[in-house]
């Protein structure tokens, strides 16, 4: 299988390539180990955004303390 690879501004054929990309990565794993991956990454960054939010929200209330 390609390594895929995305252009740095992410252009049409990009989405195209990811289409292919994910198309064959189905196929060759089947489907169920697929989208178990999906879920496993997208659980993955759900965590990531959680982290950040937490994060911002701390620093947006420190940015309140000081400024009061």
């Amino acid at each position: 299988m390609n390594e895929l690879k995305i252009s740095p501004n992410f252009t049409i054929e990009d989405i195209h390539r990811i289409r292919e990309y994910n198309e064959e990565r189905r196929t060759t794993i089947g489907e169920e180990a697929f989208w178990d991956e999906v879920h496993a990454d997208s659980l993955c960054m759900q965590e990531k955004i959680k982290e950040i939010r937490e994060k911002r929200l701390a620093q947006n209330a420190a940015g309140i303390s000081k400024a009061v």
